[in-house]
């Protein structure tokens, strides 16, 4: 059982490394690597500088930084609303962009790479795993801390329909 936070995201970014390796398989292979031999290489490697990378601390965003950021229309940031389609229409942050997560890998050409990705799902595991495939990726992403349901709107911030 993990024990401290870096325990916990050390353990995180373990399961999302391995959920992104079944995403990229079952989409076809890792984006833009070229030949199958040299995908094993890359994903390591990229797997390593993702480590080596990893802030002390955990890459989550506090929702009042997020209402914060979003109230003062901070332009370095691009939110990404990874829930249903359905879910995202019933309301969502404002100026949030909604690519289900299981599009998400597909869509990676649409995402900015000037800008820090705030993701977020409905608890804050999906968004997670997404957010540590981003950053492999060589995006700059965070993850709203309890997503939508167990973060955003237990603190009652607003949302848009």
């Amino acid at each position: 059982m993990p024990r401290n936070n870096r325990d916990r995201a050390l353990l995180a970014v373990t399961v999302s490394i391995l959920v992104f390796m079944v995403l990229a398989a079952a989409m076809g292979g890792w984006p833009r690597s070229g030949a199958a031999a040299g995908s094993n290489q890359i994903l390591q490697q990229a797997v390593f500088a993702y480590y080596e990378r990893m802030p002390d601390h955990i890459y989550k965003i506090p929702e009042a930084e997020l209402k914060n950021l979003v109230d003062a229309g901070d332009q370095s940031i691009y939110i990404l609303d990874i829930r249903e389609a359905k879910d995202f229409a019933a309301g969502h942050i404002a100026g949030a962009h909604n690519i289900p997560f299981k599009e998400v890998g597909r869509n990676m050409d649409k995402l900015p790479r000037d800008k820090t990705i705030i993701v977020y799902c409905y608890t804050g595991q999906t968004g997670g795993q997404t957010t540590a495939a981003l950053n492999i990726a060589g995006f700059k992403a965070r993850s709203l801390n309890g997503g939508m349901n167990n973060g955003w709107l237990k603190a009652g911030y607003p949302v848009v329909k």
